[in-house]
């Protein structure tokens, strides 16, 4: 049996099968091999805390007013109403569900058609529902919670049998220091899934932060420490990327802004549409990489110039994967497709090995 990535939206059908053989293997005590280790995971964590495969409702619910009040206390409530209807299709014809849940997991907004709407109900994803891994076991909301990154759950990946006819894919929203707020979550049947859903919710999920960015104030200027204090050491082989000083302290970057700062220094200069389709593949969403690259200056204090955008050549020297021959480690989360295929090749070296 395999569950290879590409089956998932190339044959939905056929990869939503072989997830519920391996669901059934794994109740069954024994370890499907081509299982997602994290989904794996994942359902042993949900039988730890209590959920049951055959669970109809989650375990907790938010009454009207407690979902008032996380609706109020939640940043999202002011991006909430347009990022929803900005990615819903409310027609007779629409097929999938678009939700918004706050950083604890529970689904604070939700939209789509009646009949999505209908389907919804039946397994209670509803408003103030807990969809955490602690409430209705594994889901798709529930993984990006845990890894930090868009995460898929289809058919068989999810813990509770009732949501096998479902495949969803959700983001984790953050505010601009890089803290989760919110999953946006879009579901539909399994039959229906297709590579844009991802596309989808990768872009609502950065027009959120970008709307939250706008709103919030801007962080305070990088003070006169960083001209005695320079950067020694530039971060993006492995799980922690961050942008270290002389002193030893280590700003720890964002996913998103990692992404950014690496293709940055894989060349010498970037056209803001070029930056775009890579990073979004939007070639016209130069307004949000303007934007990124501005609130990376403001938290990192580094060196960028504009038009075209370019590293200081002293702190794209301080980059670690351009001084090893094969950056197999380069970020291993991300998605960006310049950035996995960087990391399979061999690169030009910077100065030789680093130490």
């Amino acid at each position: 049996m395999s569950l290879h990535p590409d089956l998932r939206f190339a044959e939905p059908e056929v990869f939503a099968r072989r997830t519920i053989s391996a669901h059934e293997e794994a109740l069954a005590g024994g370890r499907p091999v081509d299982l997602d280790p994290r989904v794996l995971h994942a359902w042993r964590r949900s039988g730890d805390a209590g959920i049951s495969p055959e669970q109809e409702l989650p375990a907790h619910f938010l009454g009207a007013p407690e979902l008032e009040r996380a609706r109020t206390c939640t940043p999202l409530r002011a991006v909430a109403d347009d990022l929803v209807a900005s990615l819903a299709d409310t027609s007779t014809a629409g097929r999938h569900l678009v939700v918004l849940t706050d950083a604890q997991g529970s689904l604070l907004w939700r939209s789509g058609s009646p009949e999505a709407l209908r389907r919804a109900d039946s397994i209670a994803f509803a408003e103030g529902a807990d969809w955490s891994e602690g409430g209705i076991g594994a889901n798709g909301i529930s993984l990006a919670l845990d890894s930090g990154r868009l995460s898929h759950a289809t058919a068989g990946e999810h813990f509770v049998r009732s949501h096998h006819g479902w495949t969803c894919t959700a983001a984790p929203i953050r505010d601009r220091a890089g803290s989760i707020v919110g999953v946006l979550d879009v579901s539909l049947p399994v039959r229906f899934a297709t590579t844009e859903v991802a596309s989808l919710v990768r872009c609502g999920a950065r027009l959120a932060e970008t709307l939250l960015a706008q709103l919030s104030p801007p962080p305070a200027a990088p003070d006169t420490e960083a001209v005695s204090n320079p950067i020694r050491r530039i971060r993006l082989l492995g799980w922690r990327p961050a942008v270290v000083r002389t002193d030893g302290t280590e700003l720890l970057l964002s996913e998103r802004r990692a992404e950014l700062l690496a293709l940055l220094a894989s060349r010498e200069a970037w056209s803001a549409r070029a930056l775009a389709e890579e990073l979004y593949g939007d070639a016209a969403a130069t307004t949000t990489v303007r934007g990124e690259i501005k609130r990376l200056r403001q938290q990192s204090g580094l060196a960028i110039d504009s038009q075209p955008y370019a590293l200081h050549p002293d702190e794209r020297a301080c980059v670690d994967f351009l001084h090893v021959a094969e950056p197999e480690e380069l970020l291993p989360d991300s998605e960006v497709p310049a950035l996995v295929v960087m990391s399979r090749e061999v690169v030009p070296l910077l100065g030789g090995e680093s130490g």
